[in-house]
């Protein structure tokens, strides 16, 4: 049976840790399965591809064609990603996101 342990992710650095590295950036506390923090890994990989195609089009002002669609997409992604960090999150971090107020309840 895969345990759960402690581990610290932060969003905006797309890192997971198992102990916490304090510094500037927001650092949230998750109690996770080895498998969950590879779900989590995974979808910090997806962003980095969505957050690639959003740059794409950014780069492209005039050219507004499918840019709203590529930056939603990447919204929609960091949103889960969030939902994510807050289903595994502490009391905590659970209160840190809902502060953000950007997940719907």
């Amino acid at each position: 049976m895969d345990r759960k342990q402690h581990y610290f992710v932060k969003i905006a650095e797309k890192e997971i840790n198992e102990m916490s590295i304090p510094d500037r950036s927001t650092e949230y506390e998750i109690v996770a399965t080895h498998n969950e923090v590879e779900t989590l890994r995974e979808l910090f990989l997806e962003e980095n591809k969505n957050a690639k195609n959003s740059v794409e089009y950014l780069s492209k002002p005039f050219d507004e064609w499918g840019a709203d669609d590529e930056r939603n997409s990447y919204d929609d992604h960091l949103i889960s990603v969030y939902r994510n960090v807050y289903r595994l999150g502490t009391d905590k971090t659970k209160e840190k996101i809902n502060e953000l107020g950007i997940l719907k309840q």
